[in-house]
Formats: structure tokens, C-alpha cells, sequence
């Protein structure tokens, strides 16, 4: 007789999920495949059937992920800031603007409820703060409701879509990836063994990963008062990727060695996506029945329009206008729309951490915007 108990079940649906994740992922088509992804498309097929997962996989999966990419881009940060900063923010708020047009004839020309298309919006730029602050700005339980029915139902949407998008650009603009990877490479980055007269805590670096996420985490809880009586935080995942980047960038305190080796960095992101895919994948399943039932595929096309749109107007821009190198680009871009699974999708692509400087300057411009953003379309 074999019996299992609620945390055995839950390691198990993990690994399975997992698996079937990385074969579905795995699979080419034209040469596009969904990469990580295919754990998130698992998830909501298992989600879907009534399986549980204890929400603090996803969270801790999401700060295991986003504090090693800190730790990879953080060296040449601040260079790169000092050389991009202004772009990065001129794209970010350009693509706000994009998605807010918008929602904002999809209310006035269409007729559409302005909470249910506010929280298409949100899932379509998969923002979990946005959505949060859309939540608490909607003036009754109804109206919150429809945010969280829109955003439940186009969230993994505009997931899917981003992580081929990411995928595709490079292939329609015939990158050379080898090449770009040398724009966005800083020589000074990166630093190699120990140096001499240095100390370290540990042989990997973990001590400082760990302190990285602690006082990030810290760091993420500190709550900004905004106009309209709403507050802003980096959250658990914009805390962590900040301080991460911040220890990374300071190097050495003293005689100690803070870095983190890439033999650590690598597996804690790809641990970390595991884990963070099958609770969001999970998560998002449960409700996509009812949600279709109700308002049928209306909010998935216009989900579509909000991805599509902004997406390659962002691109525009920054490729004519601001003049950034695609990898730069790309990687402001899965900030602008908040997208961390399009990100994993990019450095795997990209073959380099560096792209998530880029990430990192842009993401919390994105967070502060989308957030003043989506309180005021809501009151339309």
C-alpha cells in the first residue's frame, strides 16, 4: 500500500509538472519554442483540474530567479545606467502610454467596463502590483472582481505571447547574436576566482545570495505613499533584484569578498523559474473556466491588442528613435511590460546576464507608473 501526505503530494506535483513543463517546452516549432515557459502552460492545464500549490513556492521561486540575475547583471550597472538611463525611461513610459490609449478606447469606443478592462491591462503587462493596486482603487467587491477576472484570464496570455515575441524579434530583424552580445558586454564586468588578500564567507558566494534576498525582501516590503491614498513597493521581486544588483556592483566590502559564482547563479535561476512557473501556472488555472464561461473570448483578443501593440511600437522605438542595440532594447522592454518569464526567455537566447541590467534599471519606473496608471483608468 502506498500513502502519501499533503506535502509529499505537493513535492510530487511539482516534479511532474516540472517534467512535462521542459518536454513541452522543449519542443520546436519553425524554430520557436516556449523554453521555461512550457512549466507555466503545464501548470495552468493542472490547475485547471483542481491541484493545489502553496502559494510561498511561487514567491520564494520568483526571488530565487531574480535575485541570481541581479548577481549577473550587477557588475557594469552603474555604467550602464550613467549611458542608457534616460532611454530606458523614455521607452518605459511610452509603453504605459501605448497600453493606457488603449484601455482607454476599449471603455469609451467598445463599452467594456472600465475594471474588467483595466484588469485585461494588467494581465496582458503581467504586472502583480498593478493588478493589487487596481484591486484596492475598484469602488466595490463587484468591480474588483472584474479586474481579477480579466487579469486571470489573459495573465497567461500575455506570458505566451511575450516569451515568442522575445524569441522572434531577433529572427525578424536577422540579428547576429554573437555580435550583439559584444554591444551590450562591458569589458570591466565580471570578476574571475578570488582576489588576492580577499576573504570569503563561503567558497560559492551563498551567504551574500542569501543576504541579497533577505534584505531585499526587507527592502521590497518599505511602502511608498502615492497620490489617491495608494502605496508603491518594489515588492519581492524588484527588492531583490535591486540589492542583488547593488552588493554585486559594490564587489568587495573591505578585505571581504562578496561575489557570487556562476556556478551558483545559474541553477538558482533555473530552480527558481521551476518553482515559480508551476505556482503561477497553478495559480492562474483554477479560474480560466469560469472566466471564459462568463465573458467568453472578448477579453482574450483584446488581451492580444494589448501585448501586440505595445510590444512592437516599443521596438520601433527604441530601434529608430532612441537608438539602443537590440539586446538593451529587449531587455528594457520585458521591464516596460513587467514580463519576468519573457526575461528568462531573453538571457536564455541571448546567451548573457547582461541584458538584465537593462531589466533592472527600467523595472521599477515600470512599477511606479503602471500602478498611477491603472487607478486612474479605473475611474473612467
Amino acid at each position: 500500500m502506498i500513502s502519501f501526505n499533503e506535502i509529499s503530494e505537493t513535492i510530487m506535483f511539482v516534479f511532474v509538472i516540472a517534467i512535462l513543463g521542459y518536454l513541452l517546452g522543449s519542443v520546436k516549432i519553425k524554430g520557436l519554442n516556449l523554453g521555461n515557459a512550457g512549466i507555466f502552460i503545464i501548470g495552468l492545464i493542472f490547475g485547471h483540474f483542481g491541484v493545489i500549490l502553496p502559494a510561498i513556492l511561487q514567491t520564494l521561486g520568483a526571488v530565487f530567479f531574480i535575485t541570481a540575475v541581479g548577481f549577473g547583471a550587477g557588475p557594469g550597472f552603474i555604467r550602464r545606467l550613467k549611458r542608457n538611463g534616460f532611454s530606458y525611461a523614455v521607452l518605459c513610459l511610452s509603453t504605459a502610454a501605448i497600453g493606457s490609449i488603449i484601455c482607454w478606447f476599449i471603455i469609451r469606443a467598445v463599452g467594456i467596463e472600465a475594471p474588467l478592462a483595466v484588469g485585461i491591462m494588467t494581465g496582458a503587462f503581467t504586472t502583480s502590483p498593478g493588478f493589487a493596486a487596481a484591486k484596492e482603487a475598484a469602488q466595490s467587491p463587484a468591480a474588483a472582481a472584474q479586474v481579477a477576472a480579466g487579469y486571470g484570464l489573459v495573465y497567461p496570455v500575455g506570458v505566451t505571447c511575450k516569451v515568442l515575441l522575445i524569441q522572434l524579434i531577433p529572427r525578424f530583424l536577422r540579428a547576429d547574436m554573437a555580435f550583439e552580445r559584444t554591444l551590450i558586454k562591458d569589458t570591466e564586468d565580471g570578476i574571475t576566482g578570488e582576489e588576492k588578500g580577499s576573504h570569503r564567507i563561503d567558497k560559492l558566494g551563498i551567504c551574500f545570495f542569501s543576504l541579497a534576498a533577505l534584505f531585499g525582501i526587507l527592502l521590497g516590503a518599505v511602502m511608498i505613499p502615492l497620490p489617491g491614498q495608494s502605496h508603491f513597493s518594489l515588492g519581492t521581486t524588484g527588492g531583490p533584484l535591486l540589492m542583488a544588483v547593488i552588493i554585486s556592483c559594490i564587489g568587495k566590502l573591505g578585505p571581504i569578498d562578496m561575489h557570487v559564482e556562476q556556478g551558483v547563479i545559474a541553477p538558482a535561476k533555473e530552480f527558481g523559474l521551476l518553482l515559480f512557473f508551476s505556482g503561477a501556472g497553478v495559480e492562474g488555472g483554477h479560474g480560466v473556466a469560469k472566466v471564459l464561461s462568463e465573458y467568453g473570448l472578448l477579453p482574450l483578443i483584446y488581451g492580444f491588442f494589448f501585448v501586440i501593440i505595445p510590444f512592437f511600437a516599443g521596438v520601433v522605438l527604441f530601434r529608430r528613435i532612441l537608438k539602443l542595440h537590440l539586446l538593451n532594447g529587449l531587455g528594457a522592454m520585458t521591464a516596460s511590460m513587467t514580463c519576468t518569464p519573457s526575461l528568462a526567455m531573453l538571457t536564455q537566447i541571448a546567451e548573457t546576464d547582461d541584458v538584465a541590467a537593462a531589466y533592472a534599471t527600467t523595472y521599477p519606473i515600470a512599477l511606479i507608473t503602471l500602478i498611477l496608471v491603472v487607478q486612474i483608468l479605473i475611474k473612467l
